[in-house]
């Protein structure tokens, strides 16, 4: 039973006041009630004017039932979410409301000769009648606001918890890396100190001893090398400051160049961008790659990087590979961390592609 009334206490509301249609709507009721007094006057300047005073007269206590709903809303100390306080709100608007009915009456009398029969009527049983109308219509208004406003809320809130899984793909993409390319610099410092090791414990041995620890130190030098950790190490976390965002690009694309064509064209402008740019870049044209040799196989791949008067930064990365069907997007990890990183950076992504003709993915963003 407390669960009913509850509920239908919520139908009558609290509301929040929206001045423009509370505006809209008395003005409506109140033109279509003193409008056909212009309907009995001959056509001409006569009947122009009495439209603009029915205009006039319908305007006035519209005006005050929004001005008093944004007085309430700026300056109310009381709470908000009472039911009861909202009724007894709208009850003393609507009491303003009738007090200047007479005066809007006598306006139209004297000017239009109309007279309304229903104010010598009015009673106190008519008053909570129309005050039980306002309600309705302001409940009428504002539920489908309301649930406007609860989708749009639910939505704010799911696209806040996309960009929070896209930072934390990030953090756990950029970690990974770190951890990994330690992980490799620990392992071949380890292995260095063996081979050290072994050469030292050779001093005072016979020459065969001599020539078994050199062979052993050399293979195992030959397989660090030939692994190349450093190379790989600064791939997975590379250092702009060393060599700047276009050296790091160049040694990126140099590791696809024996599995497709590719021609690298970077702004020297690029040298002035910040770290976390860098890195954005960095990574949006690595997965591209990636995306581009798995997912093509492109022969060949245009990534062209300039930053225009408008201080706007162009990325563009095209292939020759079999595209996507239109209207269809593409959809994997490297997506989605591609689709993080221009989020981070605030920017703009956009994709043509059509069966046979390629695929073209542009970002733009403000430095």
């Amino acid at each position: 039973m407390r669960a009913r009334i509850k509920k239908i206490l919520s139908l009558i509301g609290p509301y929040p006041y929206n001045p423009y249609l509370i505006f809209l709507f008395f003005f409506s009721f109140y033109f279509s009630r003193y409008i056909r007094v212009v309907a009995y006057l001959p056509a001409g300047q006569e009947r122009w004017r009495a439209g603009g005073l029915v205009l006039l007269a319908s305007a006035i206590p519209s005006i005050i039932f929004s001005i008093g709903s944004i007085l309430l809303t700026r300056f109310r100390f009381w709470s908000s979410k009472s039911t009861i306080l909202y009724v007894l709100e709208v009850t003393f608007i609507q009491y303003l409301n009738v007090l200047t009915l007479p005066f809007v009456l006598r306006f139209l009398q004297d000017k239009l000769h109309y007279f309304d029969k229903t104010l010598i009527g009015l009673s106190r049983s008519i008053f909570f009648a129309s005050l039980a109308l306002v309600l309705f219509a302001l409940a009428l208004m504002n539920r489908a606001e309301r649930k406007i406003s609860d989708r749009l809320n639910l939505a704010t809130k799911l696209v806040g918890k996309l960009e929070s899984e896209r930072a934390k793909l990030i953090q756990s993409d950029e970690r990974l890396r770190r951890q990994t390319s330690q992980f490799l610099h620990d392992r071949v410092q380890s292995d260095l100190m063996v081979v050290a090791l072994e050469l030292k414990s050779s001093v005072g041995k016979t020459q065969d001893e001599i020539e078994s620890v050199l062979s052993r130190s050399v293979q195992s030098i030959e397989r660090i090398r030939s692994v190349d950790v450093r190379h790989l190490a600064y791939l997975l976390t590379p250092n702009f400051e060393a060599g700047g965002l276009k050296a790091a690009l160049d040694l990126l694309v140099s590791q696809y160049k024996s599995s497709m064509e590719l021609d690298l064209k970077i702004d020297e402008s690029s040298g002035n961008f910040d770290e976390e740019v860098c890195l954005g870049i960095y990574r949006i044209v690595e997965q591209a790659l990636l995306n581009a040799l798995l997912h093509g196989p492109a022969k060949r791949v245009l990534v062209s990087l300039s930053y225009t008067r408008e201080k706007t930064i162009h990325l563009e990365v095209s292939d020759d590979g079999p595209g996507i069907p239109q209207g269809e997007s593409a959809t994997g990890v490297g997506t989605a961390v591609i689709d993080s990183w221009v989020g981070i950076l605030n920017g703009k992504k956009t994709v043509e592609s059509q069966p046979g003709h390629g695929y073209r993915l542009q970002v733009e963003f403000s430095k």
